[in-house]
């Protein structure tokens, strides 16, 4: 058994596949890696190839780009069997772990804890503070691993999803607001915004620094090149008190123009500000609808946001999966 940095390009097409492989789980299949999923997943994994080199070359002048991909695998007769996939958090010393995964078969052998441990260490070479991750709730054997390695539950977020949608009746927006497009540059509104609504827990494992919002020049470059080969539309939006101006939701959605994948929309809400969710989530399905119909449409939510869950849910999105959140200080 070899324990080994994943190899760009050449790992991508063999992780695909053995993503999809991995997770699934028959006793609970909505947990389970579905077919739309798959389907995008392999063509994101293609868009990726073919900008290969462009990104190669983007990545020799900055290294925050080459800290957006790293990972750690387990291989075994030339197949690649466990993985662990983390990148940094924008360019701060946060990183995030966002794979952990070993086909059942080679399970029970330490291949996850030997991954992320390796994956660990190169994030304090490289001078990490602190990481997390996701953990589906009811996951225990996983979730027991990473608390012997020290990470702790601070949040969760619940992943819902909306099967053959249809354009719905949306409410107007409450008085006293308007809403506009959030240009990507703008990240100092991103960064005011969530400074002002993130909880204290929750910061402690995501602190809320520019560098998470402000991109740098070659990552700003990137992705929308990724999002034209990928056919990808996506577009955000801030509503602001009319009286003030003050920003008190942030909005936005992507979806895919090929007709086949998975649609997202996505809901930022200042909580003290709950009778903005209906409005704000009948908006953003009803743009996805508009410009994309008949794909499956998701939408996560904070568990401190659960005026945009019950909006949701009265949209007619069903609970699909609960991810635990859990933090280590490195």
């Amino acid at each position: 058994m070899e324990i080994r940095p994943i190899r760009l390009p050449h790992d991508l097409s063999s992780l695909g596949g053995m993503i999809c492989d991995t997770f699934q789980y028959p006793e609970n299949p909505e947990w389970s890696v579905q077919t739309d999923e798959k389907e995008q997943i392999s063509h994101v994994i293609g868009s990726f190839r073919r900008l290969w080199p462009l990104i190669f070359v983007m990545g020799v002048f900055s290294p925050p780009l080459r800290d957006m991909f790293r990972g750690y695998v387990a291989v075994e007769d030339g197949k690649i069997v466990g993985v662990t996939i983390f990148q940094r958090h924008g360019t701060t010393n946060t990183w995030v772990v966002g794979t952990v995964g070993v086909i059942p078969k080679y399970r029970r052998r330490g291949l996850a804890r030997k991954t992320l441990e390796r994956a660990l260490e190169l994030m304090k070479e490289r001078g990490a503070e602190k990481t997390w991750l996701g953990v589906i709730n009811g996951n225990t054997p996983a979730q027991r691993l990473y608390e012997s390695l020290g990470f702790a539950v601070y949040d969760a977020t619940m992943d819902y999803t909306l099967t053959d949608p249809s354009t719905p009746s949306v409410p107007e927006l409450p008085n006293g607001y308007a809403i506009s497009r959030l240009p990507r540059s703008d990240w100092r509104t991103r960064f005011e915004f969530e400074k002002r609504i993130t909880p204290e827990e929750v910061r402690l494992y995501e602190p809320i620094e520019k560098g998470r919002f402000r991109r740098p020049l070659m990552v700003r470059l990137l992705i929308p090149l990724l999002n034209l080969v990928q056919r990808v539309k996506e577009e955000a939006f801030a509503v602001r008190r009319t009286e003030d101006g003050k920003v008190v939701a942030r909005c936005g959605y992507e979806v895919s123009l090929r007709g086949k994948g998975v649609n997202s929309i996505s809901v930022r809400l200042d909580p003290k500000h709950p009778e903005l969710a209906e409005h704000l989530v009948g908006l953003m399905l009803k743009k996805v609808v508009e410009r994309s119909p008949k794909l499956r449409v998701e939408i996560g939510v904070p568990a401190w946001m659960p005026a945009i869950a019950e909006a949701a849910e009265s949209y007619g999105f069903k609970r699909r999966v609960e991810y635990l959140k859990m933090g280590l200080l490195l």
